[in-house]
């Protein structure tokens, strides 16, 4: 679940709260940190980043709360994308992603916490989870159209458990599909992997946000650049944004440096673009991808009419890298994906 971005001046200052000589959050100032600093210790006493107001630096057991949480979301996403087939009604699959949820007794975030509605105002989501399809892309309320072949299908679980919330979607295209959409799915794939094996701590956003938007170039995707990644804990949206492109703003008053213990929803979405039509501007920024409001009063559609897709995780960022909390520790790493099978293999 993608949260809206803002243009707040206000940037990272002094570490707070110290807690076993370890800062438990950060707060806004004007200085990057010192890279090397970071990496080395976990103890700075005055860690300068960037993003948000105030950046919670989590305890185990806070880390492991949030991991509960995401399993369950990213349970409830795979049953639905399971039953993603042709005459399914997202409807159908949001219900099936409902009952997951509430099995292991959890609660629809979307549905306990206030949320951006289109007008502005903050009042519960109609329905469990978003289910987009095709231009209905961002905060999709799901539908009764049954879905058909070639759709372009997200579903977005975000989940409360113990008072602790996680965000999970992930993309399929619905039947056998065609070429582009295949390869639109696959970019925005290819751009959470990046972003899973660049981050560590030390490491500038703007890397990482370097990174996806350059393969979403390659792929000729455009992004959406007025919703974004975010922190992840009690609520639902926190500081700090973490984009999956570059512009000016974001640079001067939001980048930040990755400490460890930060937990993070990152979710690149991404609109399929005609070839030959720029995705990024001559200084390197991402040109984003309008949309407008859909009379549902929630779902923002893209402008242009093309299909969209998005993918999120739940990421922990380690002291020597990152590790992704809705996968089972145990089972595969946190690289792998296509896990539904639902698209077939890429043509050329």
């Amino acid at each position: 679940m993608v949260t809206i971005r803002t243009t707040a001046d206000e940037l990272l200052g002094e570490a707070c709260a110290q807690a076993d000589n370890r800062a438990r959050f950060v707060r806004l100032g004007s200085r990057p940190a010192d890279a090397e600093s970071i990496a080395a210790t976990s103890g700075a006493r005055r860690p300068m980043v960037g993003g948000g107001r105030q950046v919670e630096l989590r305890t185990a057991e806070e880390i492991e709360a949030i991991r509960a949480a995401a399993l369950v979301a990213r349970s409830a996403v795979d049953a639905a994308l399971r039953s993603a087939l042709i005459g399914t009604k997202p409807e159908t699959l949001a219900a099936i992603a409902a009952g997951v949820v509430a099995a292991a007794r959890a609660e629809s975030a979307l549905q306990v916490l206030p949320f951006d509605a289109v007008d502005g105002g903050d009042r519960p989501f109609p329905a469990a989870c978003c289910v987009a399809v095709n231009e209905r892309l961002v905060h999709a309320v799901p539908t009764d159209r049954p879905l058909q072949d070639g759709d372009v299908l997200t579903v977005d679980v975000a989940v409360r458990l113990g008072g602790w919330c996680a965000d999970v979607a992930d993309c399929v295209v619905v039947g056998r599909g065609n070429g582009r959409a295949v390869s639109m799915v696959q970019g925005c794939r290819e751009m959470i992997e990046a972003a899973v094996s660049m981050i560590a701590p030390g490491v500038r956003w703007s890397r990482v946000a370097s990174a996806m938007q350059a393969i979403a170039e390659v792929r000729s995707l455009g992004i959406v650049t007025k919703y974004a990644g975010h922190g992840v804990g009690r609520s639902l949206h926190e500081a700090p944004v973490a984009p999956c492109g570059l512009d000016e703003g974001f640079l001067e008053r939001g980048d930040f440096t990755l400490l460890p213990d930060m937990v993070l929803s990152v979710e690149p979405t991404v609109v399929a673009r005609p070839d030959g039509l720029k995705t990024i501007d001559g200084r390197g920024f991402a040109i984003g991808c309008e949309l407008t409001a859909d009379a549902d009063g929630w779902t923002m559609c893209t402008r242009s009419g093309q299909p969209g897709c998005s993918v999120e995780r739940t990421l922990l960022v380690t002291h020597r890298g990152c590790e992704v909390l809705d996968e089972e520790p145990t089972v595969a790493s946190a690289a792998e994906f296509g896990r539904h099978g639902a698209v077939p293999a890429e043509t050329n």
